[in-house]
């Protein structure tokens, strides 16, 4: 999982994890975004144990279908990185986001605030709009688009 490019990122820090969430380039020329969750020993984020995912072109259409829906977002993708052993997954709620990422049975939790998860969002709909957006057409996209709160499973 190498990249050629590397773009906006957003950060964000709990006592025990903390959260990267970077704008990619991926090696087949696709924009996408890594998302990487390292633990946190007093207040420091120990980078060299993070666990990092790219997400695919498909998991970034997924996204886009159920936000284009007015789902909140629930997705797994398994069978990511060179070695196929790496999974993520998300669990939109009213409260934000559960982003969980995994690679060789080693499991990482970072809950995202509201306020972080639009952030997130943002950065996926722009690498997969291919542009940035302004914070009113990110406000328009996300939070209007599910102003119902449905689920995937309604």
């Amino acid at each position: 999982m190498q990249s050629s490019t590397f773009g906006k990122k957003y950060t964000f820090y709990r006592p025990e994890y903390v959260i990267n969430f970077q704008a990619v380039v991926s090696q087949k020329s696709f924009n996408t975004v890594n998302i990487e969750i390292a633990p946190c020993v007093d207040k420091a984020a120990q980078w060299d144990k993070k666990i990092t995912l790219q997400l695919s072109e498909v998991d970034l259409f997924k996204y886009f279908y159920t936000l284009s829906h007015g789902f909140l977002f629930k997705y797994e993708s398994r069978y990511h990185g060179a070695e196929r052993n790496k999974s993520i997954s998300f669990s939109e709620s009213s409260s934000g986001c559960k982003v969980s990422v995994s690679d060789k049975g080693k499991m990482f939790h970072f809950t995202c605030s509201v306020g972080e998860w639009f952030y997130g969002q943002m950065l996926i709909l722009e690498q997969l709009l291919s542009r940035p957006l302004s914070l009113e057409e990110a406000k328009t996209l996300i939070t209007v688009t599910k102003k119902d709160k449905k689920t995937a499973n309604d």
